[in-house]
């Protein structure tokens, strides 16, 4: 009698399994030998000075920084242990392609590590490559990436290609 059941109640938990939060969620891919799946992507508006936007950013990581985009964030959220890679072009959001590595880019791409101790490792930064911007508003970076990475702990290049679809942290505006 108990094994005729497990179907029934194996439906009714169904629902809640499939429910969605509110939030709108980020997604991302990343390909390269020091690549990782992605669990979570957002975009980032820092401000200059004067109020302006100084900085476009997409994070995508292997672990659940929405925390990052709560009110708690101002005070003091601690992001988890994980792996992130910020793909950042300097200025306002807008769509185009941005070289990275030169003195004329503006793009900038870089893989961290977050350590248990709260501490950041940089595991490499990118020297040469692009940064494809296709949508670009205060609301949401897409776009795609192909960058050479150059490795902080042994100065080996390798590549590194990714896409984002990153709504903005909320609690950044």
């Amino acid at each position: 009698m108990r094994l005729n059941l497990l179907p029934v109640i194996g439906l009714l938990f169904l629902p809640a399994c499939d429910s969605k939060s509110e939030q709108t969620e980020g997604v991302g891919t990343l390909k390269g030998d020091k690549a990782f799946p992605v669990t979570w992507s957002g975009e980032l508006l820092p401000r200059s000075p004067d109020g302006g936007t100084s900085f476009s950013i997409a994070v995508l990581s292997d672990s659940d920084f929405s925390g990052l985009c709560t009110t708690p964030a101002d005070a003091g959220y601690e992001l988890p242990p994980s792996r992130f890679v910020t793909v950042s072009v300097l200025g306002p959001p807008a769509a185009g392609t941005f070289e990275v590595g030169s003195a004329n880019g503006p793009g900038f791409v870089q893989l961290q590590q977050r350590l248990t101790d709260g501490g950041t490792e940089t595991i490499g930064v990118a020297t040469s490559g692009s940064i494809q911007l296709t949508t670009a508003t205060t609301d949401q970076l897409v776009g795609s990436f192909d960058v050479q990475l150059l490795g902080r702990s042994d100065g080996v290049a390798t590549g590194l290609s990714g896409t984002f679809d990153a709504p903005f942290c909320a609690n950044r505006k």
